[in-house]
C-alpha cells in the first residue's frame, strides 16, 4: 500500500508540475519544458481533459460514492470527443458517467429530453447510437472554459 501511495502522489505531483507549466505558459511567461520543446498553448480542451482527469482522481483518491457526477461527466467527455473528433457510443457514455449502467443511461435520456444531447444512429445498424452535444450545449462549455481561462489568466497576471 506504501509503494502504491507514493507512485500515486509522485503522479499527482508530476501532473500538478504540468498544470503550473501550462498556466505559466499561459501568462506568457513560459519555462522552457524538461524536454526542450514548448508546451502547447492551453485552451479549452486542455482544461476540460484536466477537469475529467481531476474529477478521476477525486473519485479514486477521496469517496467515489460522494462526488459522482454523471450528468457532468458525460458533458466533458463529449466535449473532448467533439474537440478531437472522435464519436462516443452509448456504452462509452455510460462508463465514463461513473454510476451503474441503468442509471448512467437515465441520465443520456434526461440530458436527450433537455436538447443537451443528440443522439445518433448508424444507417448500417440501428443498434448503435452515438452521442454529441447539442450545439446550444457546446456553446454553453465553451462559455464555460472560457471563463475560467479568463480567471486564470487575470490570476497569472502582474
Amino acid at each position: 500500500m506504501g509503494a502504491h501511495r507514493t507512485t500515486l502522489f509522485d503522479e499527482v505531483d508530476a501532473r500538478l508540475s504540468d498544470i503550473k507549466r501550462l498556466f505559466t505558459q499561459l501568462a506568457g511567461q513560459a519555462e522552457p519544458a524538461s524536454s526542450g520543446a514548448a508546451l502547447p498553448p492551453i485552451g479549452r480542451l486542455e482544461i476540460a481533459r484536466l477537469l475529467l482527469h481531476s474529477r478521476a482522481l477525486l473519485e479514486q483518491e477521496v469517496a467515489a460514492d460522494l462526488f459522482a457526477d454523471p450528468a457532468l461527466n458525460i458533458l466533458i467527455t463529449l466535449y473532448v470527443a467533439g474537440g478531437e473528433g472522435t464519436d462516443v457510443s452509448t456504452s462509452a457514455a455510460c462508463t465514463a458517467a461513473g454510476v451503474p449502467t441503468t442509471t448512467a443511461l437515465r441520465w443520456i435520456n434526461a440530458l436527450a429530453e433537455r436538447r443537451m444531447i443528440d443522439k445518433r444512429n448508424l444507417p448500417s445498424d440501428r443498434r448503435f447510437t452515438y452521442l454529441e452535444l447539442s450545439a446550444q450545449t457546446r456553446a454553453a462549455l465553451d462559455r464555460y472554459f472560457d471563463l475560467i481561462l479568463d480567471r486564470v489568466r487575470a490570476r497569472l497576471q502582474p
